[in-house]
C-alpha cells in the first residue's frame, strides 16, 4: 500500500482475514462504524473476522508491505463496499485511485 493511501471502508461478507505486516505501518479502522483504530508495524499481525467493517491507511512516509491470507479463494466476489462515516473523512483524507 503506498505511502500517503487509504483504501475504501469495506468488508468481507462470510469470510476471515488475517494480515501479517511485512515492512512500513498502516492504521486499521474497524468495527462497528469503523469506531475502533490499531496501528500496526512491520511484525505486527491483526486478525479481521468475517463481517467486520474495515479500512486501511497509511498515513506513513514508506509504502507498507503485507501477507493477507483469507478464508475464501474468491474473496473479491464476496467484498462490499461501505460508506466513510463523516467524522472520520478529515481524519483519513481523500481517497488515492489505485490504492488498494
Amino acid at each position: 500500500m503506498a505511502a500517503g493511501s487509504r483504501g475504501r471502508p469495506h468488508l468481507h461478507e462470510g469470510h476471515e482475514s488475517a494480515i501479517f505486516i511485512q515492512s512500513g505501518q498502516v492504521e486499521v479502522w474497524h468495527g462497528e462504524g469503523l469506531a475502533e483504530h490499531v496501528v500496526l508495524r512491520a511484525g505486527d499481525y491483526i486478525h479481521i473476522p468475517a463481517d467486520v467493517p474495515h479500512m486501511p491507511v497509511n498515513s506513513g512516509m514508506e509504502d507498507m508491505v503485507c501477507l493477507v491470507a483469507r478464508t475464501d479463494p474468491n474473496e473479491q466476489e464476496g467484498v462490499r463496499l461501505l460508506d466513510l462515516p463523516t467524522w472520520l473523512e478529515d481524519r483519513v483524507g481523500p481517497l488515492v485511485v489505485g490504492a488498494g
